[in-house]
């Protein structure tokens, strides 16, 4: 059994590398996602790191419409991706001058969304990857912190 877990662990990690480095390799005019919206407001009296910082905080996973791909990170793929700067990879990319600012403003959503899901202790990153909407493009992208009660182990 443990044989079969670390190489089911492995193929996720590897899994979330392929659907950011295929996301990465696709960029064409991009949605950038918005904050995650909170069906309840805090009740916390006192800010928490996250909201001092102007990060999202984590929430529940977003739906997945049919057509789309989701995938939910472990907490060891968020930190890995994290700590190899994937936003900065994507900030970086060589694209035409056109999408120049969609491929920032993605970079900078999924920058917000892994600090946010590193700060909360056992929180992942949810990554989204569907069609085009009626503005065109390929692609739209979401990337959303996700709380650690519905993260995979």
């Amino acid at each position: 059994m443990g044989k079969y877990s670390t190489v089911f662990g492995r193929t996720r990690r590897v899994a979330a590398a392929g659907v950011l480095a295929a996301s990465a390799a696709m960029i064409a005019p991009l949605a950038v996602s918005g904050p995650i919206a909170s069906a309840a407001p805090s009740t916390s009296a006192t800010p928490s790191e996250s909201q001092l910082d102007g990060l999202p905080e984590p929430s529940f996973p977003m739906p997945v419409r049919d057509g789309a791909l989701g995938y939910l990170a472990t907490r060891s793929a968020t930190l890995w991706l994290e700590d190899r700067g994937a936003d900065d990879v994507i900030r970086n990319l060589p694209v035409p001058p056109a999408y120049v600012d969609a491929n920032r403003g993605m970079a900078t959503n999924l920058e917000r969304e892994l600090k946010s899901a590193k700060q909360t202790p056992g929180a992942c990153l949810q990554i989204i990857v569907d069609g085009p909407d009626s503005s065109g493009g390929l692609f739209n992208y979401g990337f959303y912190a996700v709380e650690k009660q519905y993260c995979p182990k």
